[in-house]
């Protein structure tokens, strides 16, 4: 999915300038308070340039079986160097999980893997059966009304906060299958953030008059929304 949305976002950066809603990264800072793993504070606003009041479907497609939380804004953020996008996950939200891969990576031998995992799953029962029953509850609603929920209205003029927190281990090297990438201290590198609406891909998921209704209505959203860019970093 990763992978889809950056795709579409090498046709569609262009497209940043004056649009019905527009997304502004404020600030980024970063402090190195978790021994080898830097963290990134990331401050960022989403408003409604117009006078009119403006929707949009906060809903991934194709839809996924663990229907994620369409209350909370969906946000994709990717690392760029040089105008080109880096397809590889360089920064985590979660460093318990990061942590968790470090040591499996730095692990000598497979016994050792072992340990490691049960070690992890251990430490999290709660988590796992917190989240166990959070997707069991998701995917008794029904995907007509799931999809319905998922229309968030923004009033004219209206802006929104956030604040998003990245970790990065401070790997600078990577490979994945025959993709290669090194970060260079010397080189600057991006945050971008970015939105992605869709609006045919659910007309099924609407009655026929209702999605004609949608589809003839501008401020009804569809396409994609990038932020501008700011420097994050990731020198020593």
């Amino acid at each position: 999915m990763k992978l889809r949305i950056i795709l579409f976002l090498l046709y569609s950066s262009f497209s940043f300038g004056q649009k019905p809603l527009e997304i502004i990264i404020d600030s980024i800072t970063s402090s190195d308070t978790h021994g080898n793993i830097r963290k990134f504070t990331v401050n960022y606003r989403i408003q409604n340039t117009t006078d009119r009041e403006v929707k949009f479907i906060n809903c991934s497609y194709p839809m996924t079986n663990f229907y994620p939380d369409v209350n909370k804004l969906k946000v994709y953020s990717v690392i760029v160097e040089n105008d080109k996008y880096i397809r590889l996950n360089i920064l985590n939200k979660n460093i318990r999980q990061m942590q968790h891969l470090d040591s499996l990576d730095n692990a000598e031998s497979a016994e050792a893997r072992a340990k490691i995992m049960l070690a992890y799953i251990k430490n999290r029962p709660r988590d796992t059966i917190k989240m166990k029953e959070e997707v069991a509850r998701r995917r008794k609603i029904n995907d007509f009304e799931y999809v319905k929920s998922a229309i968030h209205t923004f009033q004219p003029k209206e802006v929104r906060t956030f604040t998003e927190t990245f970790y990065w281990n401070k790997r600078r090297y990577f490979k994945v299958d025959d993709l290669e990438y090194y970060i260079d201290e010397k080189e600057p590198y991006y945050l971008e953030l970015s939105m992605v609406f869709y609006k045919k891909d659910f007309q099924y998921f609407f009655p026929e008059e209702d999605y004609k209704k949608m589809k003839e209505n501008p401020n009804f959203l569809e396409g994609y929304y990038v932020s501008n860019r700011m420097e994050i970093n990731f020198k020593e």
